[in-house]
């Protein structure tokens, strides 16, 4: 599965990242980088996790650190639809609890 991650949209209030194939330990640090450049000037940032097959504990850190460096910001980190194999690592780890997750981008963009 190839890795791709974007800023797919980037507004006045929010910015969406699209993340792609697995994250690990070679790609996490893409998607760190990827969030931060997308807080840049907005008050939330929404994570689109549909495209993630894989994650591993390295990701799920980045995850952690991306949400309480947002945070000292006064930024929002949001993730939306999380692939099963996601959603599963969340449920497992209890993390489900520790980030706001969406069902759909559409909800998790801030009206």
């Amino acid at each position: 599965m190839d890795f791709k991650v974007s800023i797919d949209e980037h507004a006045d209030a929010y910015s969406i990242v699209v993340v792609h194939g697995e994250v690990d330990l070679h790609t996490a640090p893409k998607v760190q980088y990827a969030i931060e450049r997308g807080a840049e000037g907005v008050k939330t940032v929404v994570v689109d996790m549909a495209g993630v097959g894989f994650m591993d504990s390295t990701a799920l850190s980045t995850l952690m650190r991306a949400k309480e460096k947002l945070e000292k910001d006064g930024t929002v980190l949001r993730l939306t639809a999380p692939s099963d194999a996601v959603q599963r690592i969340f449920d497992v780890t209890g993390f489900g609890d520790y980030f706001e997750i969406y069902p759909s981008r559409e909800e998790a963009i801030p009206k």
